[in-house]
C-alpha cells in the first residue's frame, strides 16, 4: 500500500493561504472530517451543517461528524452566491457536474510550488487522523473515525511502525 504523504497543521495552513477559495473550503473540509475527495466531491447543499452525515463510498458507511463554526459560516457564505447550484464544490463551467478530482489535484500541486514539502487532498485525510490521535492517544478512536478495518491501515496513516508499537505495548506490560 502506497502511504500517503504526511502534512502539518502549519503546512496544511502554508497551502490554504496559496488556494482560490473554492479549493480552500474544500481542503479545510477534508481536513475537518477525514473524507476523501471522492465523497467530498458528491456533497451537495442540502448534506452541508454543523454535524453533517456521509455515505462513504469505499467504506459503504456512513460518516458523522461535526465541523467548527467558522468553516460552516464559510461555505454557507460561499453557498449563497451559488443558487442555481446543488453540488458544493462544482465544475467551473457547469454547475450541475462536481469538478474533477485531477482539477483538484493540479491546483494543489500548483499551489505548493515554492514551498519545502508536497501534499495532497488525501494528506488532508492523514492529518485528521493525527489531530485525533494527538487529542485522544487512541488508535481505536482514529481507526472507527477513518472506517478502517485494518489498525494496520490506520498505523499507516499516523506513520507508526508496528513493529516499535508492538515493543512499546510488551515495554508497558513489564
Amino acid at each position: 500500500m502506497k502511504k500517503p504523504k504526511p502534512i502539518t497543521n502549519d503546512q496544511a495552513a502554508k497551502l490554504l493561504r496559496r488556494l482560490d477559495h473554492r479549493d480552500q473550503l474544500l481542503l479545510r473540509l477534508a481536513i475537518q472530517s477525514g473524507l476523501r475527495i471522492s465523497d467530498l466531491l458528491k456533497l451537495t447543499k442540502a448534506d452541508i451543517g454543523r454535524t453533517m452525515t456521509v455515505y462513504e463510498s469505499k467504506s459503504r458507511r456512513d460518516r458523522t461528524f461535526k465541523i467548527d463554526a467558522e468553516l460552516l459560516q464559510d461555505l454557507q457564505n460561499y453557498l449563497k452566491y451559488k443558487k442555481y447550484a446543488s453540488i458544493v464544490f462544482h465544475s467551473s463551467r457547469d454547475s450541475t457536474k462536481a469538478v474533477h478530482r485531477s482539477t483538484i489535484h493540479r491546483r494543489i500541486k500548483k499551489a505548493l510550488r515554492g514551498l519545502k514539502f508536497n501534499a495532497s487532498v488525501h494528506s488532508a485525510r492523514k492529518l485528521y487522523a493525527h489531530n485525533i490521535f494527538s487529542d485522544t492517544h487512541d488508535l481505536q478512536k482514529v481507526q472507527e473515525a477513518l472506517h478502517h478495518r485494518n489498525l494496520l491501515t490506520t498505523l499507516a496513516y499516523l506513520d507508526i511502525d508496528p513493529a516499535v508499537l508492538k515493543i512499546e505495548v510488551e515495554n508497558a506490560k513489564e
